[in-house]
């Protein structure tokens, strides 16, 4: 008899799987950001050559330690490091792009639209009670 209920004791007992690693992300403040982790992402994203992922690799890292730098300066007003941001994202983007082939680049932009598409639904959505008034 025992043995026929140890099973749905310990499938009681089971905790509830801890939520990601990225849902702490989304109080403010982010982690510093890893250049290997990016990389490994762009190339799962676009497929990059091995020629490719030589030329992308110095560019991800300037634009990573450049990023968190900016994020790590405590003098530098929100703006200001907001200002920053954009103008590395906008390089880097730039950069990256010239070594992709048009397919790839078309497949990068798509990757990014998805991944930011959620975050800016949400924040462009008012919330349910600023609907009623």
């Amino acid at each position: 008899m025992a043995v026929a209920s140890y099973p749905s004791i310990t499938q009681a007992a089971k905790p509830s799987p801890t939520p990601p690693p990225v849902a702490a992300t989304t109080s403010g403040k982010q982690a510093p950001e890893s250049a290997d982790q990016r990389l490994a992402d762009l190339k799962k994203q676009v497929n990059l050559t091995n020629a490719q992922e030589a030329k992308v690799k110095p560019i991800v890292e300037k634009y990573v330690s450049d990023r968190n730098a900016v994020s790590g300066d405590t003098t530098a007003s929100k703006s200001d490091k907001n200002s920053k941001k954009d103008a590395l994202r906008k390089q880097y983007n730039s950069d990256i792009n010239a070594v992709l082939t048009p397919d790839q680049q078309q497949k990068w932009a798509a990757a990014k639209k998805e991944i930011f598409q959620p975050k800016q639904a949400a924040a462009a959505s008012p919330s349910p009670s600023a609907k009623k008034k």
